[in-house]
């Protein structure tokens, strides 16, 4: 029997990346490899025009309106939830779009009966680190590390999301039905969403969900510099420097973006990997991290953390690991997890392309290969 894939956010930059290379993988192996294939299935607010992706339209902050699309076409057996506000969101929209919208795919899409894999899409924004006064609290941050306090909506939105997965999973195991998510009035504990979500104690035959929380880094362009960030809701394309250090600090919302850069190709390889029918079945709720394998800096990761938020406040940051020699250009996050739950490692390294093209630019020589 064919998979059933999911993709919310379908017509976004990653979305529309993912479920392309999804239906062309998919395409290629139709008739040759029935264990592998799949029906792919596209979410978003406008038309999917992918071919061999079947395009369903809703608003994730209605649920009524995703259960009208989700309908004919239930019983997913993988759900990528990649929809959600981007990082300049109010906090309505961080709330009503990332939180809410989350607990509405979910509820829309959950069936208790059957064996299903959540992929969410987070962020390393998570911990809401801004420049000067609220830096994160120790380098490599950890897949455990939340949000430090900041005014930012995004990064709060971003830790909620994984509150809220972490809670309904919590949930199913305790087998409740009485935690209120949702629910559709009444004094029946299963009424409305709650329904859908939390009448597991009663049913023999309840089988917990795979949740995986994707941690995803600063996505850019593949090589050749410049990188570019493209913010498909505004319509707009972002050029991304590489770190540098300032000479004094400068107030700033996550500076640590080209910290955390990945390349496209790199974080949707990650996401076909989370897809992977051959993967183990994990009940319960996992997070991995996924960045690219050495920082995007021109300068060691210590020497512009401390510029960015002034000695005094980056002495507050645990960076012993990025002071010990070797590791000055290492990842600013714990990748460990994406490795071992997903055989997962980041090839693109913009670090080295940086240097390759500086070398052919100034001195007209290719320095040997790199990942580009």
């Amino acid at each position: 029997m064919k998979r059933k894939i999911l993709i919310t956010g379908a017509t976004g930059w990653l979305g529309k990346e993912l479920a392309t290379q999804l239906a062309a993988n998919n395409n290629a192996k139709a008739g040759t490899d029935s264990n592998n294939e799949c029906e792919i299935y596209g979410l978003s607010r406008r038309p999917t025009d992918i071919p061999h992706v079947r395009s369903l339209q809703a608003d994730i902050t209605s649920e009524p309106s995703l259960r009208s699309a989700l309908s004919p076409h239930d019983d997913f057996d993988v759900i990528v939830h990649l929809a959600g506000a981007a990082g300049w969101c109010t906090l309505q929209q961080g709330l009503e779009i990332n939180v809410a919208g989350t607990r509405n795919v979910l509820a829309a899409t959950r069936n208790p009966k059957k064996r299903q894999r959540y992929v969410i899409a987070s962020s390393v924004a998570v911990t809401g680190s801004c420049a000067p006064d609220h830096p994160p609290k120790r380098l490599p941050v950890r897949n455990g590390d939340g949000f430090v306090g900041s005014d930012w909506a995004y990064g709060l939105s971003k830790n909620m999301v994984e509150e809220v997965v972490t809670f309904i999973s919590g949930s199913e195991e305790e087998g409740s039905t009485s935690c209120g998510v949702g629910g559709g009035g009444g004094d029946d504990p299963k009424s409305g969403t709650a329904d859908a979500l939390m009448r597991m104690h009663d049913d023999d035959d309840h089988v917990k969900a795979d949740y995986l929380l994707l941690r995803i880094g600063g996505v850019v362009t593949d090589p050749p510099l410049p990188l570019r960030h493209l913010e498909t809701a505004i319509g707009e394309t972002v050029t991304i420097e590489p770190a540098d250090r300032t000479d004094a600090p400068q107030r700033a919302t996550f500076p640590e973006f080209p910290l955390a850069a990945i390349a496209l190709s790199d974080i949707v390889r990650c996401l076909v990997l989370t897809i992977d029918p051959t993967a183990d079945y994990k009940p319960g709720v996992r997070t991995v991290t996924a960045v690219g394998p050495s920082v995007f800096s021109r300068r060691p990761v210590v020497d512009v953390m401390e510029s960015w938020y002034g000695r005094e406040t980056a002495g507050e940051i645990d960076m012993e690991y990025h002071r010990m020699q070797g590791n000055e250009y290492k990842p600013i996050y714990d990748t460990e997890a994406a490795e071992r739950e997903l055989g997962f490692v980041a090839k693109v390294d913009f670090r080295m392309v940086m240097f390759v093209e500086l070398a052919e630019d100034t001195l007209g020589v290719n320095p040997g290969p790199c990942n580009r």
